[in-house]
């Protein structure tokens, strides 16, 4: 073998290799172009998704405001119930405590020495007795006799 036949060998190898690597690059940049179409492809996908929820998106905000205002309605509501309930508390201790009195008052006044014998172990017991001894027929909420002339219930 002389040198011209081992250059013209060098040189066909070369040109195989080149070949080869034109060849695996040309392969490896179509599998890339795929690649990046199917990402286009589901990248468009997503934005579809996105935008049919976006059209959702303003009617699910108006739910979400109109549960708040909703919530924050119960809660006034709530606040008033609270108020109410401690003002009914007030004007039966109120109630209790003069009937409280006004038997103190018997007790101290009973010639018969029977003081204590009106006595009631149960506090909604002694309120209903008091009520029906102040005010007859009426409601204990309608006691005016307490001479202040007022109702003795704060109705809010």
């Amino acid at each position: 073998m002389d040198t011209a036949e081992i250059v013209w060998i060098v040189v066909a190898v070369v040109v195989v290799l080149a070949l080869v690597a034109v060849i695996a690059w040309l392969a490896n940049r179509k599998k890339q172009q795929k690649a990046d179409a199917e990402r286009r492809e589901r990248a468009a996908e997503l934005r579809q998704h996105a935008e049919r929820q976006a059209q959702v998106l303003p009617d699910a905000e108006l739910r979400a405001k109109e549960e708040q205002l909703k919530a924050e309605k119960l809660r006034r509501e709530a606040e008033h119930a609270e108020e109410r309930a401690k003002h009914a508390e007030t004007d039966y201790l109120q109630q209790a405590a003069r009937h409280e009195d006004r038997l103190r008052e018997a007790d101290q006044l009973d010639p018969d020495g029977t003081a204590g014998t009106h006595r009631v172990a149960d506090p909604d017991v002694a309120q209903e007795q008091a009520v029906a001894e102040e005010t007859g027929d009426r409601t204990p909420h309608d006691d005016t006799s307490d001479g202040t002339g007022s109702h003795g219930t704060h109705r809010a």
